[in-house]
């Protein structure tokens, strides 16, 4: 401690010793001075690199954005013109299927009145060959009535003539027996 104590007051700026560590610490300094220059400049231009990075990543970010913004509202309109054509559809649809239910419903009916008008039809034609047998009948039995009048006319007519016939007989025999 004492051999410390005497250099310390020994010491002096004007001294050999006290020259050399001035020397010394100003060349300290100003080394420290360029090596903390070194370190900002390394610092500052390490973040001058990556903000020049961020920049370029934000810049094709943006590009990117921009892209998609487009592309979104060139499929925002494609969606708004689909929309229009379904709803066009759906209105098609709807009016085809409203005209489809409603010749159905025509069909029906014209299939009903086919089917009414059949039977009526089948009624009458069975009714008119039941009347055509009828008259047939009647016909048949009228025919039969005449002949079987004119059977007994020829009958009567004959039995008339035979009669006649012996009547002249008998008054030709009358006679010739007068």
């Amino acid at each position: 401690k004492q051999w410390y104590q005497r250099r310390v007051r020994a010491f002096t700026a004007d001294s050999v010793t006290g020259k050399k560590l001035m020397g010394k610490c100003r060349m300290l300094i100003d080394e420290n001075e360029e090596l903390g220059r070194q370190l900002s400049q390394g610092r500052v231009a390490q973040l001058q690199a990556e903000l020049s990075l961020q920049k370029s990543a934000n810049e094709e970010m943006q590009k990117s954005l921009d892209e998609m913004t487009g592309f979104v509202l060139q499929l925002d309109e494609e969606v708004e013109g689909m929309q229009a054509t379904i709803l066009h559809l759906q209105q098609q649809l709807k009016y085809t299927q409203d005209k489809l239910k409603a010749s159905n419903e025509k069909l029906e009916k014209c299939s009903e009145d086919r089917r009414r008008d059949e039977a009526e039809s089948s009624s009458k034609i069975k009714s008119e060959k039941y009347d055509d047998d009828d008259k047939q009948d009647k016909r048949k039995r009228s025919e039969d009535e005449e002949e079987v009048v004119k059977k007994k006319k020829d009958k009567v007519r004959s039995k008339s003539g035979k009669e006649s016939k012996r009547n002249k007989h008998k008054d030709k025999d009358q006679k010739d027996d007068n």
